[in-house]
């Protein structure tokens, strides 16, 4: 479909009558008339759905003598699937659009996404929210920050999608210094891969600001050369607020300040979970399963796990073997993050003679397991 709108726009617009004369980004240096605006200002409330009060606003920056022009600019951004809502929102923001050449300065720029196979919602998406985008050079800043974004991700799906994600990419100037600062700390190629896919508003932030963080994440003692040395950015990066909430929560578990610090260097997801998933998995793992809630401090990854799909199906077998005398004790961290191909293995195939109803127990509880759990907050 996309490829027949592309011919389609190619066919459309080439050899557009030039209906004005006028620099499509530069300052109007001519005086408008009364006829002028009151034009100017009758198109954007009736073609552009603008209010009154914001019409007559854009009438002194803009002036529309025809429609002829700015009528093949909607047409064009319609003709993408661009809806009038969202029309309303782009040319609100930039009334001066409406004077642009929609063959020589808009068409390129949507053919270069074409060409990376974007969807219309990616179109829709990335332009709605940063419309700006459209004032760039194609050639000297959306081509350029476009490969930059393509050298981490291999991909233009996920280039599309981290973009779609985090529009800021694309219009952001320090993109490059950031990318150097992560890497000269020692941060790996495939974490900052890993960045753009899962939180690339992480790259926008000020040069300042991100330094700043690095060297915090660094003096607690996590290594930047791991994976999840990028979660401990994103961590620390979110308000104040909810890091102090989630301390007190573990606190009122029997964590000290020093055991949250110790967990968090060992996995720093245990300050991304949401408070329920915390609050759930102490609740099963100390008051049901009898553990103490210090164990957790060494082995926080456990909190991060499903409860229904991973922690109880697993801990009913565990408990079922100690019940049989067939293992010493039912505290086996590793035994709930290992795959599941290793678990069955270890604890339900090894044990199929002296315990042969094992596999139709861990199939119920996993047959009960609902909808997956929300980690993240």
């Amino acid at each position: 479909m996309l490829k027949s709108c592309h011919k389609f726009l190619l066919f459309h617009f080439n050899g557009l009558p030039r209906v004005l004369s006028y620099s499509p980004i530069g300052t109007l240096n001519y005086t408008t008339t009364t006829k002028d605006e009151s034009f100017t200002v009758n198109y954007l409330v009736n073609n552009c759905g603008f209010p009154l009060d914001s019409a007559l606003t854009a009438s002194k920056q803009i002036l529309i003598r025809s429609s002829e022009n700015p009528d093949s600019v909607l047409a064009l951004f319609r003709s993408l699937g661009f809806s009038d809502s969202d029309l309303q929102i782009i040319i609100r923001k930039i009334p001066r659009l409406l004077l642009s050449n929609p063959t020589k300065t808009l068409l390129p720029k949507f053919q270069f996404f074409q060409s990376k196979d974007a969807s219309a919602s990616h179109f829709v998406r990335i332009f709605t929210a940063n419309p700006y985008l459209l004032l760039r050079s194609l050639e000297n800043h959306l081509i350029p920050t476009y490969n930059l974004i393509y050298r981490y991700l291999q991909s233009d799906q996920r280039t599309l999608v981290a973009v779609k994600r985090c529009v800021r990419l694309f219009d952001f100037a320090d993109l490059q210094n950031n990318i150097k600062l992560l890497l000269d700390a020692g941060i790996r190629e495939e974490s900052l891969a890993m960045l753009f896919r899962q939180w690339p508003w992480l790259l926008v932030y000020k040069f300042d600001y991100l330094r700043n963080k690095v060297d915090e994440i660094r003096n607690m003692g996590l290594d930047p050369s791991k994976s999840r040395f990028i979660a401990a950015m994103y961590a620390k990066a979110l308000p104040k607020s909810m890091w102090e909430s989630k301390a007190e929560l573990y606190k009122m578990w029997g964590w000290t300040d020093e055991a949250i610090h110790e967990a968090f260097v060992r996995h720093p997801h245990c300050m991304l979970i949401s408070e329920r998933k915390i609050e759930e998995g102490m609740q099963f793992f100390v008051n049901q399963m009898g553990w103490d809630s210090q164990l957790l401090v060494c082995y926080p990854v456990l909190l991060m796990l499903s409860l229904n799909k991973r922690i109880i199906p697993r801990a009913s077998v565990l408990e079922f073997l100690l019940s049989k005398d067939l293992i010493e004790r039912a505290f086996i961290p590793q035994a709930y993050y290992i795959s599941e191909e290793k678990f069955l293995q270890k604890y339900v195939s090894s044990f199929k003679d002296q315990a042969p109803q094992l596999l139709k127990l861990y199939e119920e509880k996993m047959s009960l397991s609902g909808t997956d759990d929300q980690c993240l907050s």
